[in-house]
């Protein structure tokens, strides 16, 4: 008998744990998990019996959890250990309970320390480990600069904050006619690798094209309203997930907690996809957008999305990734600190049989101290071995299917492109974040 079983749930008559004695969310899984146990389930089995994905199952099943699961993912999973219909009510009170009883807790941590506008309680996320590593050392620890955010103006008296408010207008004024001007030349730049623009109805999945978005940018967001800014940083990995599985969605548990108003950058491969939209929401409500796509001539389909200034995320949140039907998934999801828009991008793919892959020299939108972020798919041969300036994210690998995420600082405005060496055949794409 295992320890979980000897200070697991109080059973009820029918030997199974009883939801009206738990308590807190390590009990309601705990009861989770004793059921798995009494019914010799495995995680294949359950994946076919509930239909979510094994790693979200894992994650459900997680001891370590802060908050209870969702109510949908503790429905599939007491449905497919064959709890009886009539019992179900009362496993939902249990997690209501739980669940209130979690954010009762949740809201008294944030009330014990205002100053901290993220809630207090997130000291251990990646948004309190402070550095002072430049981006070459270990990625996870590469944030000297976490005070991003432009300092709030003080309450000085009426006649100098007349003379501020004058000076942030004829500012917002330049910017937005500097800003105007760059998007006059990104439109007229001969930067985009195989051509640009998105195919016709006559080619449904070859190559589409999509760097910089005027529409993107927020008022005053060109580079001359705000001449210093903060060194872009790498957080960390929240998310990722890699299967063999047909189909048009995918969800993707949060596994470490993302700060407030970071940049979420997910990078997706697609085998054997056809055209349409891609899209990517979590649990909070944050909108992603695409900043680029890589399609080659067999339906493979390499991407990457970004959402800015995204909410807080806990263990208890999660990402769904919709698209059309494909027969594997790739996506991995990065933590970004420092980056607000997407300024431009390149993409490019090519057949195996070659011995590199790059993104074009073409011009992309870049300028010294953008972050880079490229995504390669690969397919057999060699895996993608990124250029030495680049650091290399975990690679998602799935049969010989592969997805590499990296990332680096721009050092001026003529080396944007990804670039590095493959024999495999390949899909790459790049953007550029400011």
């Amino acid at each position: 008998m295992t320890s979980m079983e000897r200070e697991g749930p109080t059973p009820d008559d029918s030997g199974l744990p009883d939801p009206e004695t738990l308590g807190t969310a390590t009990e309601l899984v705990a009861a989770l998990r004793a059921i798995k146990a009494v019914e010799s389930l495995s995680l294949r089995e359950l994946q076919r019996r509930s239909g979510l994905p094994r790693t979200t199952i894992a994650h459900a099943l997680n001891e370590e959890r802060p908050a209870p699961p969702p109510w949908e993912r503790v429905l599939a999973l007491l449905r497919a250990f064959g709890v009886a219909e009539g019992e179900l009510p009362r496993w939902k009170d249990a997690w209501t309970r739980i669940r209130l009883d979690s954010v009762k807790r949740s809201d008294q941590g944030a009330a014990a320390d205002p100053a901290d506008g993220r809630g207090g309680e997130r000291s251990g996320e990646p948004g309190a480990r402070a550095a002072a590593d430049p981006p070459e050392a270990e990625p996870r620890t590469a944030e000297e600069h976490t005070g991003a955010v432009a300092p709030v103006p003080g309450r000085g008296r009426p006649a100098h904050r007349r003379r501020r408010l004058l000076t942030h207008g004829a500012t917002l004024v330049l910017g937005v006619l500097l800003g105007a001007g760059a998007v006059l030349g990104l439109i007229g730049a001969p930067g985009r690798a195989h051509g640009s623009g998105r195919p016709g109805p006559a080619e449904p999945c070859a190559p589409s094209a999509k760097g910089s978005d005027p529409a993107a940018v927020p008022p005053g967001g060109g580079t001359a309203a705000r001449p210093v800014r903060a060194r872009p940083a790498w957080v960390g990995r929240p998310a990722a997930d890699a299967q063999i599985l047909s189909g048009t969605d995918v969800v993707l548990p949060v596994t470490s907690p993302v700060t407030g108003g970071d940049a979420l950058v997910v990078s997706v491969m697609l085998t054997s996809a056809c055209s349409g939209p891609v899209r990517v929401t979590d649990t909070r409500g944050d909108e992603f957008r695409d900043a680029g796509e890589a399609t080659d001539g067999h339906g493979h389909r390499t991407l990457l999305m970004v959402g800015f200034h995204v909410h807080p995320l806990t263990t208890s949140d999660s990402l769904r990734v919709g698209y059309p039907r494909a027969s594997k998934y790739h996506v991995a999801v990065d933590e970004f600190r420092g980056i607000s828009t997407v300024v431009g991008g390149a993409y490019a793919h090519g057949e195996a049989g070659g011995s590199a892959f790059s993104t074009g020299d073409g011009q992309v939108g870049c300028a010294p101290g953008d972050l880079l972020v490229a995504a390669v798919g690969t397919n057999s041969g060699t895996p993608a071995g990124h250029s030495a300036e680049w650091r290399t994210l975990p690679v998602l690998k799935l049969s010989s299917y592969r997805l590499s995420t990296a990332y680096r600082t721009a050092p001026d405005d003529r080396d944007c492109a990804a670039t590095g060496t493959t024999t495999a055949q390949w899909g790459a794409v790049v953007a550029a974040f400011r």
